[in-house]
């Protein structure tokens, strides 16, 4: 009896574990806490991966990221002043190369 709860109590926090890691980088509503992805657009910084180690954008930038002949847009626009490993935001699939983006804060959230 007492096996068999502690098995099932050691399940159950598994379990929870592996749920809450898979969502580790979002909100409860499936928003990512890094920003969003987005179109490509004119005005959209453009970064080649490889070229550099870190990045500093600014908080509501839109960057497209670009390797081996593919790319992806993302805005930075969600929670600012956080570091953000490229592979947190990058489809599935796309090739990266170590890159540490710096969001600056957001200049509405002054706080106090």
């Amino acid at each position: 009896m007492r096996t068999t709860s502690t098995l099932r109590a050691t399940l159950l926090a598994a379990l929870a574990a592996a749920a809450f890691s898979a969502h580790a980088d979002t909100f409860r509503n499936g928003e990512s806490f890094y920003g969003t992805p987005t179109a490509a657009t004119a005005y959209a910084r453009q970064v080649t991966l490889g070229s550099r180690p870190t990045l500093d954008v600014d908080y509501g930038s839109v960057v497209t990221f670009t390797n081996e002949g593919r790319s992806f847009t993302w805005q930075f626009n969600s929670m600012d002043n956080r570091p953000v490993d490229i592979t947190k935001i990058a489809p599935a699939g796309f090739p990266t190369k170590p890159l540490t983006v710096y969001v600056s804060p957001d200049p509405w959230n002054r706080g106090g």
